[in-house]
């Protein structure tokens, strides 16, 4: 088995522009207040000026100085930054690559909660490329995005109990997550559902139907 990968990922959770859940997005504010504000200090306007430079939005692309606008950032505990920066780090961005460093910024900013930062994470240690494989530790670190409602660790998850990849096969919680993951591409979670249907009874299909309802249940509810 093998899921969805760092080819999707680099164009989307790992991509720059991909915004981190309770971070501010800057994104429609005037370059020239984002480099006032970047001067001054603010971590998310110094992330946000990185960005720009990475993408070359609005401004000449230079990723030295996206990288340096991105580290200042990261240096004040600013989790999307620490994500950007393990992708330059991996993708050798106006930097030598250097693949330790990038796990490490990866690492960093999935403790502090970045749930694309934490599918990287899972993608890195199923893959066993960049670190040591740990499947273990890939299924945590899905866990911990797919919870926040990333639908490829949803996704990817899913495959992981249908497959026993890590952990025992469970169709039924891997139905949940195949379920869950279709906001966000349908087709793909309507393949692997249709997939492992056959293999489970009606009951086990109603419980794992619940088990989704309840999950989106406990989503919806903010304390």
């Amino acid at each position: 088995m093998r899921p969805w990968m760092l080819g999707a990922l680099l164009m989307g959770a790992l991509g720059l522009q991909a915004a981190a859940a309770g971070a501010e997005d800057l994104r429609e504010e005037p370059l020239a207040e984002i480099q006032q504000l970047a001067d001054t200090g603010r971590a998310d306007a110094q992330r946000e000026l990185g960005i720009r430079y990475g993408q070359g939005t609005g401004i000449t692309q230079d990723y030295r100085n996206a990288r340096s606008w991105a580290s200042k950032a990261a240096s004040q505990g600013d989790p999307w930054a620490m994500r950007i920066m393990g992708l330059i780090y991996l993708e050798g961005l106006g930097v030598d690559a250097d693949k330790w460093r990038a796990v490490d910024y990866f690492k960093r900013s999935a403790d502090l909660g970045d749930l694309y930062a934490q599918y990287n994470l899972a993608v890195i240690y199923y893959e066993g490329t960049l670190t040591k494989q740990s499947y273990d530790k890939a299924i945590t670190w899905y866990r911990r995005a797919a919870d926040q409602g990333n639908t490829m660790a949803q996704h990817n998850l899913g495959l992981m109990f249908a497959n026993g990849i890590g952990t025992t096969t469970d169709r039924v919680e891997a139905y949940k997550w195949f379920m869950l993951s279709g906001s966000g591409d349908a087709i793909a979670a309507t393949t692997e559902m249709q997939a492992i249907a056959p293999r489970m009874s009606k009951t086990e299909i109603a419980q794992a139907q619940e088990r989704a309802e309840l999950w989106r249940a406990n989503m919806e509810w903010v304390p």
